[in-house]
């Protein structure tokens, strides 16, 4: 399976649904309000693609200069400086906020390094941009994704064995197709396949082609030609410059407008608040400053590490060992994000009028059919007609009490016995054995010798008549 750009943006869209990332956009002046919520839903590749590069740059300024700060304070400390990346790293151990925007920062750069090895025909950088990607389609429930991409990565990753003169194809740049001259242009076979696609189809479409085996034939045999013969068309009659020279993207007037959108944004983080010089406990959102429950600080501090763990435990599972068919279900996490409701329990007087309305309900139905049926209500009211025993629970819940109310219940009204005298008190032998606590002794004799300080002997017990009462015998 290729893995298409569409999925990337979604996922980041996924991960930043929420935290305020599409109201800074919308004030730094890089997208309208309609146009950035489209961004989390990847509406528009090209537009999505743009607004993350920007997020990019202006995330790592941001970094940076929290990092200046940090060393412009250590400077006089008699402790080594730690470097960027173990800064970084112990930052995000210690503060949600920045550990977050760190791993938003760390998927966009996966990205982009995804969209190069494209572009450029890089196929080891290709092979190493898949590994790290997998686990996310893991952690964020694309479960296509996630079955599929270990199967490609480990297709061509084990091409050195298998098909050697493949890899070394492949690494020549012959796993995209470069149509053009252009620097930065190559893109992937599927991508170019639908672009062949789009030349046949033209203006009239291709409505009921695969419906009709028989134009469905044609158009595969002859597709390929066409679009072959209309590109040696286009060709000969444009009229342009040498198609060697700069990306479009590398122009002066493209290069000036995404480094004034970059500082708009930088400047307007800073205004709300840097996330990589947050000291607190708390992730919170970046517009309207709301605190996340601990629930989502722990899903998305664990959500890389679950990932990849599951990713590996796919590999070896269905893959390695195969104890598994690949088509067995995934399991889906359950993820805690900035969007995820919180949900509030009801208020008790809330959850009693609710009682009272389905009780309502209930008799309500009852009425109704003893008025055509001989109703019995005895035999009715034998049976569960609630979710939840009303006696044992509250909405579900279980009620909850001292213990010392039962006692109420269990206590009855009688006198209390007068106190009798006696000559002889009987202990049962068993009671006994359970009252002592066996301390150290390891057998019953040292037990009898060490915790029992009377030793009982079976005897007969006889009353005064001569009759015989029991027998009493002890350890």
């Amino acid at each position: 399976m290729k893995l298409s750009h569409f999925v990337l943006h979604k996922v980041l869209g996924d991960l930043l649904d929420g935290s305020g990332w599409t109201s800074a956009l919308v004030q730094a002046g890089v997208a309208t309000s309609g146009t950035a919520e489209a961004f989390l839903k990847a509406s528009h590749i090209r537009k999505t693609r743009y607004a993350h590069e920007v997020t990019a740059a202006s995330l790592y300024i941001l970094l940076e200069n929290a990092y200046q700060d940090y060393h412009r304070d250590a400077r006089g400390s008699e402790e080594e400086v730690p470097s960027m990346e173990e800064w970084a790293s112990t930052r995000s151990d210690e503060c949600p906020q920045f550990g977050y925007w760190l791993k938003v920062l760390s998927l966009e750069l996966h990205m982009f390094a995804f969209v190069c090895s494209i572009r450029e025909g890089n196929f080891s950088l290709y092979v190493e941009s898949l590994t790290k990607i997998a686990p996310w389609m893991f952690a964020m429930n694309h479960t296509n994704y996630a079955r599929w991409l270990p199967v490609h990565i480990r297709d061509i990753t084990t091409l050195s064995e298998k098909h050697p003169d493949v890899l070394k194809e492949f690494r020549a740049g012959k796993f995209v197709v470069q149509k053009t001259q252009s620097r930065f242009s190559a893109m992937a076979i599927d991508q170019c396949h639908e672009q062949n696609n789009a030349l046949i189809k033209g203006s009239g479409e291709a409505v009921g082609l695969t419906e009709n085996p028989a134009a469905l034939r044609r158009w595969m045999l002859a597709g390929p030609e066409v679009s072959r013969i209309v590109h040696e068309f286009e060709d000969t009659i444009r009229i342009s410059a040498s198609q060697e020279g700069p990306h479009h993207d590398q122009r002066h007037g493209t290069q000036t407008a995404f480094m004034t959108n970059v500082r708009s944004f930088v400047s307007t983080v800073e205004e709300m608040g840097n996330p990589f010089l947050e000291d607190s406990k708390e992730l919170l959102s970046l517009d309207t400053r709301d605190i996340m429950s601990a629930s989502v600080i722990e899903c998305l501090k664990s959500l890389e590490k679950t990932g990849k763990s599951q990713c590996k435990k796919y590999v070896e599972e269905r893959l390695v060992l195969c104890t598994k068919p690949i088509t067995d279900p995934l399991p889906r996490n359950k993820l805690f994000l900035f969007t995820t409701p919180v949900t509030r329990p009801n208020s008790k007087q809330k959850e009693q009028l609710l009682a009272v309305r389905n009780d309502c309900n209930l008799f309500s139905r009852l009425y109704i059919a003893c008025q055509t049926r001989d109703g019995d209500l005895e035999n009715f009211f034998a049976h569960e007609n609630q979710a939840s025993p009303p006696s044992l629970s509250l909405g579900g819940r279980l009620r909850f009490g001292t213990k010392s109310d039962l006692l109420q219940c269990l206590e009855k009204e009688q006198e209390t016995p007068q106190t009798t005298t006696f000559d002889a008190i009987f202990l049962d032998g068993a009671a006994v054995v359970q009252m002592l606590k066996p301390g150290t002794a390891g057998t019953f004799q040292v037990c009898r010798h060490s915790v029992c300080a009377i030793c009982f002997v079976a005897t007969s017990i006889i009353n005064q008549s001569g009759s015989r009462l029991g027998c009493l015998s002890g350890i």
